[in-house]
């Protein structure tokens, strides 16, 4: 924890308190909204009460609010929810016909035409679906969570005739994807009659990291780096440079069909038999691996090095107490990175797909092989809250790719919720992820493996255009 020398404001009357971990606070600035696009008009009035009533009986944590207090900052959950201490901001609004009905509306990624149903299809970033996410009530930085005093949760549900858009927006401190998903998935089920004493709920005051915090020697996470003063300077001049060549940013959603991805790697897979090898690759690394090479193809002539990050979630680890997985649903942040060793952006277009899979691969054997390693991460990370490392070398550049696919949003089901009878599920068509943040950092570099259903996966990227970023080959590529 990071503490002032005044430590003596108690928490306010009827409240209990926890404090937020290391983890909790990698993303401190963030504001994350998962958006789902659902294929039904549903009930917003059962979609509130289920989740207000899955809050407080399973899930108090969700409904506190984020304070800092004494110079640390905590999460303050209310020890009785009730009109004068609300567990969820729920809003909605209704328009009484059809989305598509209004040509003017943004297209949705679900509604493109691509270009073959077996290649890989590119579309912009429809930002402005965002208004059916997000009420204008919502805060959009960290200060404006904390300055309102209101729970860190927020629920914007757009209703249409044809489709229900449900935003779940809450400070990164409070949830990641998987987290999320655990909240989600527990509320689809009470919607669709599952007794509310059959679900698991998180215990308000659980605190899994706790036997990995306190002092530690551990000097910094792997593959991260403490620069020194000089080194900082290179590093910050160089990324100004980025952008002051390379201002804007661009979104873009990208869509893999399951049968191109079984193609390539049944290719790897044939090739590494025929090299007499054991090695394997799994489907994510080839992915992984292809999206890269797409990206950063064009750069053939380009020594930079490129570091790649990528999500390992914890709860399925053997870091906790007693060096055992976690046993109970989380909905706090529990995932580290996995840091792919750097390489230079050339050897992105000279390697093979098969070479760049298995670097993945590799680095991922590697790192789940060392859980020791992981939990000094861990014990580094609690130890220094708030204390900036830096993800690249200086004059490198980094990427961050998150996979929101373990956390299967697309699989979720609304049906207990439909307005009318009917035979369909209420079936989650696309995620729609949207961050912010009051301090603007530029999000470039950035991207999630959002969701998969019977036939693709879709992935999201943010890059510049028009100097050296990571996507430049967006402009040769035919835009549905």
């Amino acid at each position: 924890m990071l503490w002032t020398r005044s430590q003596s404001t108690p928490p306010p009357d009827g409240i209990r308190t926890i404090p937020c971990s290391g983890l909790d606070l990698g993303a401190v600035d963030m504001i994350l909204t998962t958006g789902l696009i659902i294929d039904s008009r549903l009930d917003a009035e059962k979609l509130e009460k289920s989740l207000v009533t899955l809050i407080e009986q399973k899930f108090p944590r969700a409904g506190a609010r984020i304070a800092l207090r004494n110079g640390a900052y905590e999460f303050q959950i209310p020890e009785k929810f009730g009109p004068n201490a609300p567990c969820v901001n729920f809003t909605v609004e209704d328009h009484p016909e059809a989305y598509r009905a209004d040509p003017l509306r943004p297209t949705l990624p679900m509604d493109l035409k691509v270009p073959s149903p077996t290649l890989p299809s590119l579309s912009k970033v429809p930002y402005a679906v965002n208004q059916y996410l997000r009420s204008s009530s919502c805060p959009q930085s960290i200060e404006a969570v904390i300055e309102s005093k209101k729970p860190m949760l927020y629920v914007h549900v757009s209703l249409f005739d044809d489709l229900t858009f449900i935003g779940v927006t809450a400070s990164h401190i409070g949830f990641d994807a998987v987290g999320t998903s655990t909240l989600l998935g527990a509320w689809a089920r009470l919607i669709n009659g599952t007794d509310i004493d059959a679900i698991e709920g998180m215990p308000w005051d659980v605190q899994p990291f706790a036997s990995l915090s306190g002092p530690t020697q551990v000097t910094k996470q792997r593959g991260w780096f403490d620069l020194g003063i000089l080194s900082k300077m290179v590093f910050i001049a160089y990324f100004v440079w980025r952008l002051f060549w390379d201002p804007n940013e661009y979104g873009a959603f990208v869509r893999l069909p399951k049968s191109f991805l079984a193609e390539e790697k049944r290719k790897i897979m044939e090739e590494l038999k025929n090299e007499g090898s054991n090695e394997w690759v799994g489907s994510s690394d080839v992915l992984t691996a292809w999206w890269y090479k797409t990206a950063l193809g064009y750069r053939f002539n380009d020594c930079t090095s490129f570091h790649l990050h990528i999500p390992v979630n914890l709860r399925e680890k053997p870091v906790f107490a007693g060096q055992s997985t976690l046993k109970t649903p989380y909905t706090n942040n529990a995932a580290a990175n996995i840091a792919i060793p750097p390489l230079p952006v050339k050897a992105w277009h000279e390697k093979s797909l098969s070479s760049l899979a298995l670097h993945v691969r590799r680095a991922i054997l590697a790192h789940n092989a060392n859980p020791e390693g992981l939990r000094n991460d861990i014990r580094w990370r609690c130890a220094n809250p708030l204390q900036m490392h830096f993800p690249c070398s200086p004059g490198g550049e980094y990427s961050f790719q998150t996979n929101w696919r373990m956390a299967a949003f697309g699989g979720l089901d609304f049906s207990g919720a439909m307005v009318g009878e009917g035979v369909k599920r209420a079936r989650v068509v696309f995620v729609f992820p949207m961050v912010t943040s009051g301090k603007h950092y530029p999000m470039r570099g950035s991207g999630s493996v959002l969701m998969e259903d019977d036939e693709a996966i879709s992935l999201s990227s943010t890059a510049g255009i028009s100097g050296p970023n990571l996507v430049g080959t967006w402009n040769s590529w035919t835009w549905p």
